[in-house]
């Protein structure tokens, strides 16, 4: 049995358009956000958006964003247009879900890292969903 090393070649659009493979790949996600908070730890994490109008900076504060969200059976694969262009195909999910995903606490304040005093309120998500179709994206 013997080794070959050989160097990278860059290949132009018209040598990537001859690579052929099998049909994309495959892919699941399991994504657990702060997912200590489920745990009843204290957290203090926030995720902030500021706002700079007349003069005066503004911040939405949302407090311990997190929780888990599970995703099965994306695909990703790259696909030839009937015009000979190339697009990325994601397949969406089967199955979607989330277990106390959203966040605690919601704020508009001046100081991003003040405790919120004026809570709009909360989102939580708790469930599952089921998807069906797909998303294609190409170059202008």
């Amino acid at each position: 049995m013997s080794t070959c090393w050989c160097a990278p070649e860059p290949l132009d659009d018209e040598a990537m358009a001859e690579v052929t493979g099998q049909d994309g790949i495959g892919f699941a996600v399991h994504l657990e956000m702060n997912s200590a908070l489920l745990n009843g730890v204290d957290l203090n994490s926030r995720l902030v958006a500021g706002f700079h109008v007349d003069g005066l900076t503004t911040y939405a504060v949302m407090l311990n964003v997190g929780g888990i969200i599970d995703m099965y059976a994306m695909t990703l694969n790259l696909r030839t247009r009937p015009d000979g262009g190339d697009y990325i195909d994601i397949g969406l999910p089967f199955f979607l879900g989330v277990s106390q995903f959203g966040f605690r606490a919601l704020g508009a304040q001046t100081d991003p890292t003040a405790p919120i005093t004026n809570n709009y309120g909360s989102l939580l998500l708790d469930g599952h969903a089921a998807m069906k179709g797909h998303v294609y994206m190409w170059a202008q």
